[in-house]
């Protein structure tokens, strides 16, 4: 598995088809930024170009603001379709004896994400935008700020919620008596909420700067309303549902000490108790195994080792 351009395997004479040579049933997975062929298969990737080129770019963000970068999810997106590949590859060749070329541009998976923008256009004209937290049906939907502070003292705690019929939107009002302007007749249709949608959100932003996150997510979730508090990535391993579905397991590393490493998104029949065997290998920490396995003799190994070409710590 490779994540170069494509120039850089080809010019070391190590391409699919001279490897192949070498290894009749090599199965070689290419992850270029934007494929092995076209005019833009030199050009070097990372996610921030991957995102901007495929369009996920322009729909996150704000309205009124330049679109922002999302969090860099063409890197594992991308990495996810070259496993896929990979994995059926090698059922190809556990079937065949056959090896195989994988193609899985950056790109490509990219695109796979932004096919509604394309669909969107085709039917309908329409030049899909951002829309900030909001989407195309409930209203009110946002985050809103509370007024309880982070563990860092920032007052950075907020909540989500989202209204998507009349049901909900008649427990939100009868959940706030105390904001009498969310009786507007103007708001009791759907259609008037997304039309209004911003004054509600003043409204909201309003009564939830007064409260603390924890007693408004109480308060709106028992009268019915779809609402959570949002939780920071790094605050994930309290997420008591995550913890009760043995999402985490604990790991011992020879350089991180002891830390929560998060598993599969599912279960499934016959997987063992615990899906995390090791922790993160350290540099070179199996080279010796893996080359000698290869047919590598000690010998060998001292002339990689002192010639640089292997190592346990970054060439300087």
């Amino acid at each position: 598995m490779e994540n170069f351009t494509p120039r850089v395997l080809d010019q070391a004479g190590l391409d699919y088809e001279r490897v192949k040579e070498i290894r009749p049933d090599i199965v070689m997975v290419r992850m270029p930024g934007f494929g092995l062929d076209g005019p833009w298969r030199d050009i070097a990737a990372f996610a921030y170009s991957i995102e901007d080129a495929a369009g996920l770019t322009w729909m996150t963000g704000y309205p009124d603001r330049n679109p922002l970068e999302p969090s860099c999810i063409g890197d594992p997106n991308a990495g996810m379709h070259a496993v896929c590949g990979l994995l059926l590859a090698l059922e190809h060749r556990t079937a065949t004896g056959e090896g195989a070329l994988v193609e899985a541009s950056m790109i490509d998976a990219a695109l796979s994400i932004t096919a509604e923008q394309i669909i969107e256009y085709t039917a309908t004209g329409s030049i899909l935008t951002r829309q900030g937290n909001r989407g195309p049906d409930a209203a009110p939907q946002g985050l809103y700020r509370a007024k309880d502070v982070d563990e860092f003292g920032r007052l950075d705690s907020w909540v989500a919620l989202a209204v998507e019929n009349d049901t909900q939107w008649c427990s939100l009002v009868d959940a706030l008596s105390e904001v009498p302007e969310f009786r507007d007749s103007r708001f009791a249709s759907a259609a008037g909420r997304l039309e209004h949608h911003d004054e509600i959100d003043k409204l909201m932003q309003a009564w939830c700067e007064g409260r603390d996150s924890e007693r408004i997510v109480d308060l709106l979730w028992s009268a019915g309303v779809p609402v959570a508090k949002m939780m920071q990535p790094h605050r994930q391993t309290e997420i008591e549902q995550l913890n009760a579905r043995k999402f985490f397991e604990d790991m011992e590393h020879p350089v991180a000490d002891r830390y929560r490493q998060s598993t599969l998104p599912f279960t499934m029949t016959g997987l063992p108790e615990r899906l995390t065997q090791h922790p993160a290998p350290l540099l070179g920490q199996h080279n010796e195994d893996e080359l000698k396995a290869l047919g590598v003799t000690d010998g060998e190994l001292r002339v990689l080792e002192e010639s640089g070409v292997i190592g346990r710590a970054p060439a300087r």
